[in-house]
């Protein structure tokens, strides 16, 4: 259905004449003609009696006048709602997969309108979606993840690996017996792997999804957390965190994942140099 069949059948309709109905959307009759003849093709009825007295509506014309007008309000009502709610729509929408990632994010957009002339951005922070998967369907241009997008059209750029620490909120070694609650923060399989082999099965540990949640729950309960190096730094210098003595740290991959056949590919590759320049920071 052509939303200009209708709007050409009502003109028709109100005026009782495919001349005047021309003239007042300012195209040819012959045009109005065409769209009258495709629209009561589609329908398969005769929607106007034609005859020495002018042009009235049909049986079936009567019947469809009520529903068009409605049809062409509520199409109305739909395209201004969406307008309005969309037109000032953030242009570039960037998400990350681990809660760890969320002040990057902030850190990009500060970067965008220091450097770009205030690019906008839309800021995801969907944890619980699949990143690249998001990217692939369109709902993010652009993802930062710890793993590759393998076996896709997608493009992956490697950022600076992510530091991670064990710290906690007193001083201790990773041999002591009795070392604090260990705060999990589930930051995927590589997070996994090194946790496992340095604490093992420990038991009564307490999960946690949101890294910055869990943050604030070791500094004000106690406990220790494998932790960004940059998201602790505060803590240790002003001596409310330590690092686990005996502890070795270890590197989390991320990647920076992007559609270069999407439409905002543009965009994305105007934002790189800030991501990695933010990354490194």
């Amino acid at each position: 259905m052509d939303l200009k069949h209708l709007t050409t059948f009502l003109a028709v309709a109100e005026t009782e004449s495919f001349h005047r109905a021309a003239n007042r959307l300012n195209i040819t009759q012959a045009a109005v003609s065409s769209r009258i003849r495709a629209l009561e093709e589609e329908l398969d009825v005769e929607l106007f009696l034609r005859g020495a007295g002018g042009t009235r509506l049909s049986e079936a014309g009567n019947y469809l006048r009520p529903l068009a007008e409605q049809m062409l309000a509520n199409w109305q009502q739909i395209a201004g709602s969406i307008g309005r709610r969309f037109a000032d729509r953030l242009a570039l929408r960037i998400g990350c997969q681990l809660s760890i990632w969320d002040q990057l994010l902030v850190d990009l957009t500060v970067w965008a309108e220091q450097n770009l002339g205030k690019l906008p951005l839309t800021l995801n922070f969907d944890h619980e979606s699949n990143a690249v998967d998001l990217v692939r369907r369109q709902v993010l241009d652009l993802t930062v993840t710890h793993e590759k997008a393998h076996g896709t059209k997608l493009v992956t750029v490697p950022l600076p690996p992510e530091r991670m620490v064990l710290v906690a909120d007193r001083p201790c070694r990773v041999s002591d017996a009795d070392l604090p609650l260990f705060l999990n923060f589930r930051l995927g399989p590589q997070y996994d792997a090194a946790t496992a082999d340095l604490l093992g099965e420990r038991p009564g540990h307490f999960f946690l999804s949101n890294a910055t949640m869990g943050l604030a729950y070791l500094l004000r309960r106690g406990g220790m957390a494998f932790c960004p190096g940059r998201m602790v730094a505060d803590a240790l210098t002003n001596g409310r965190l330590f690092e686990v003595t005996g502890a070795e740290g270890f590197d989390l991959d991320r990647f920076a994942i992007y559609d270069p056949q999407g439409v905002a590919a543009e965009l994305v590759e105007q934002v790189l140099p800030g991501l990695m320049d933010v990354a490194l920071a």
